[in-house]
This record gives structure tokens, C-alpha cells and sequence, in this order.
């Protein structure tokens, strides 16, 4: 298995060319006046993880942190932003990854698509039994929409359909009560007979710059390992191994299961930008200490 470089690196995608970046928070004056006096302070946002241009600004560069984690006894094994310890007094930040809570929208319309074919191969003699269920009022829109000449199986993949857009909304939408009455009656009975919806599963997790002292729950990992093309979790415990795989999806850093597009990387030692000498006030502007002027000094 290959190793992390040593010092400061870039992540660059093979497929795709877009790098891994940080995008740093803005340090906002919160500074307040009492009894005469004003007590000067600032809050800094979170940073942010991206995916984009490989412009060697100390935005891409990364370093592996090896300490040793006392409370597993193990390393760390984290990816960690050269530019937020460098520009931002909050402390080193590193690359997490999430099992995702809530399903999207994908993940529902896949489990509403799952259902329906699930639906429509059931042997034909239980269509035949559920048939006498559907409502008359869908059977004339069924007409309407397929012609008189529609054959069952075309009338109820429509009604599969129904059903499993009930089952698996996208949105909320008022109709008359009797045809999701009707639908419900019908999945009752499939139920009855071993055929019943999906779990709605995600096939890919979300990842989020956070702080390298930070308790993991037990949804989130921040252990990495990389084999020479693919960076993935190394750490079973709390996420799934297979469901780590870091992957380009359309412009957004995710994980997925091994084997899709997007998924090979490139690490190679961070050359930062030239610069004729070391410009403090661009690196205050990386900061967003000046407001609205540092997007001006920082561009």
C-alpha cells in the first residue's frame, strides 16, 4: 500500500483535473461596547471543502498527520488543510466524511423506481388476484392515458407506479383521498404476500472540513488511507469501508462504493505559486479579516 507524501501535497483527480481545496472562513468583527468601553473580538467561520482549480495556492495543499490518537491507541491518519492552520487561528482542520441522515431526493426516486419494478414481477396469477383492487376512476385515466387497447401488465406498471410515488414522496400534493385509500389497500395486500418496498438507501456520503481534536460519532471518519489511485477510510468502526471511496461526483467530493467514475487520485508535493516575496497583507485577505476589501486583495 503506498504512503502518503511527506510534507505538503496536492489531491488532483485523474478523471476529472479538479483538486481538493479549502475554501477559508471569513473572520467577522464582533467586537461590543460596554459602559464606554469597547471590547475588540472577532469570529472566524468554518471552512469549507471543495473541489476545483489545482492552482497551486496554498488552498490545495494538504499534509498527512500521523500523531498518535491516545484515546484508540492508533494514528490519526488524517488529511489535513495546510492553509487553515497557516491563515486561520482556529486551530488544524482535516477532511471527515458522514453517513448521510436523510435521504435525498435521488435516493428516493431510486427506491420508488426499485419498488415498482419489484411490483410488476410478481407472478401473474397474485396480478390477477390484486387487479380487482384498482379504484374505477384510475382504470378510466388508465384508459384515457394508454387506449382501450392496453393490455393489464400496461395498466398496472401505471399503477405500480402510483403506488410507489405514495410510497416514496418526493413532495407533498393534495388529491382526492380515495386514490391513495385505494393504493394502500393494494400494498396491504402485496404485503400479504412477501412483496413489500425497499429501505431507502444512500449510495454515498457527504464530506465537510472540521477540527482534528474532535470526538468522531459513530456516523463520521476521518482516517484515511490511499493505495496509489483511490483515497478511502480506514477505519471500519464507525463508517463502512466500501462506502468511502472519495469520488469527483460533479464537482462535489463524496463517497461512494469502490469501482465508479471519478474515483482516481493523484497526490503529488505541493509547489506552492511564485511569488517574488511573502505578501502579509494577502495573507491577512485570505482570512476575510478586511470584510468586503479582502475579496478585493485576496482575488
Amino acid at each position: 500500500m503506498s504512503t502518503f507524501p511527506d510534507g505538503n501535497f496536492t489531491i488532483v483527480n485523474n478523471e476529472t483535473g479538479r483538486c481538493v481545496r479549502v475554501r477559508l472562513g471569513r473572520t467577522k468583527d464582533a467586537s461590543d461596547w460596554k459602559a464606554g468601553t469597547k471590547y475588540l473580538q472577532s469570529v472566524t467561520e468554518k471552512p469549507t471543502l471543495e473541489l476545483g482549480e489545482p492552482d497551486g495556492s496554498p488552498a490545495t495543499a494538504w499534509w498527512f498527520s500521523t500523531s498518535d490518537d491516545a484515546a484508540e491507541r492508533r494514528p490519526f491518519n488524517q488529511i489535513v488543510s495546510h492553509a487553515v492552520g497557516e491563515y486561520q487561528n482556529i486551530g488544524d482542520h482535516c477532511v471527515w466524511l458522514d453517513l448521510q441522515s436523510h435521504p435525498t431526493a435521488e435516493d428516493r426516486r431510486r427506491a420508488a423506481d426499485q419498488f415498482r419494478h419489484k411490483l410488476n414481477d410478481m407472478p401473474g396469477d397474485l396480478k390477477g388476484k390484486l387487479a380487482v383492487l384498482l379504484p374505477a376512476a384510475f382504470l378510466a385515466e388508465a384508459e384515457t392515458e394508454l387506449g382501450a387497447d392496453a393490455g393489464l401488465s400496461e395498466v398496472l406498471d401505471l399503477w405500480h407506479r402510483y403506488c410507489a410515488s405514495l410510497t416514496f414522496p418526493e413532495h407533498h400534493v393534495e388529491e382526492d383521498p380515495e386514490g391513495p385509500e385505494a393504493a394502500q389497500s393494494y400494498l396491504d395486500a402485496a404485503a400479504e404476500e412477501g412483496i413489500r418496498p425497499p429501505a431507502v438507501e444512500s449510495d454515498r456520503t457527504s464530506t465537510r472540513m472540521y477540527g482534528c481534536g474532535a470526538s468522531r460519532g459513530k456516523n463520521s471518519t476521518y482516517r484515511w488511507a490511499y493505495d496509489g489511485t483511490r483515497i478511502y477510510g480506514a477505519d471500519s468502526k464507525t463508517v463502512p469501508t466500501e462506502r468511502t471511496y472519495w469520488t469527483d461526483d460533479g464537482g462535489y467530493l463524496v463517497g461512494k462504493s469502490k469501482g465508479g467514475p471519478g474515483q482516481t487520485w493523484t497526490l503529488t508535493g505541493w509547489k506552492p505559486a511564485a511569488e517574488t516575496q511573502p505578501d502579509p497583507v494577502r495573507a491577512i485577505a485570505l482570512t476575510g479579516l478586511f470584510g468586503p476589501i479582502a475579496g478585493l486583495l485576496g482575488g
